[in-house]
């Protein structure tokens, strides 16, 4: 039995398939969903997400934080951000990190600012990873 896989963010339907297992960056770490997975509700990191089909294709996300949901039949992930891995533009990233990088010297830790620095460190370097 497949799993339905959606990624939603603030503007649209991302994605939307079906799978037999998905891999997500949670705040533990790494997490997978397979068929007849236990129901449970867990915080997205910044990172990539892999979606693997029947037929053993690959699909590769870059996501925000946000949550996912998981059942025994669908995962949905509510992310502040999405993109295929494909398209991402390695310059930007790149000079993304680098602005991140910058301010998570300079800032306070205790700042929110500084979160906010490190949220965007995060997504770069997953971007660059893609």
């Amino acid at each position: 039995m497949p799993i339905a896989v959606e990624i939603v963010t603030p503007t649209k339907v991302a994605h939307k398939s079906v799978a037999k297992e998905v891999r997500a960056p949670g705040f533990f770490g790494e997490f997978g969903v397979l068929p007849d997975h236990v129901p449970f509700l867990t915080v997205v990191e910044p990172g990539l997400v892999t979606i693997t089909s029947d037929s053993g294709e690959r699909s590769v996300f870059v996501v925000g934080e946000g949550f996912a949901e998981a059942g025994p039949d669908r995962l949905i992930l509510l992310t502040a951000s999405c993109e295929e891995a494909g398209g991402v533009d390695k310059s930007a990233a790149r000079a993304a990190l680098d602005v991140a990088e910058k301010e998570l010297v300079s800032l306070d830790p205790n700042s929110g600012e500084w979160k906010t620095a490190e949220r965007n460190a995060k997504l770069s370097r997953a971007r660059l990873l893609a």
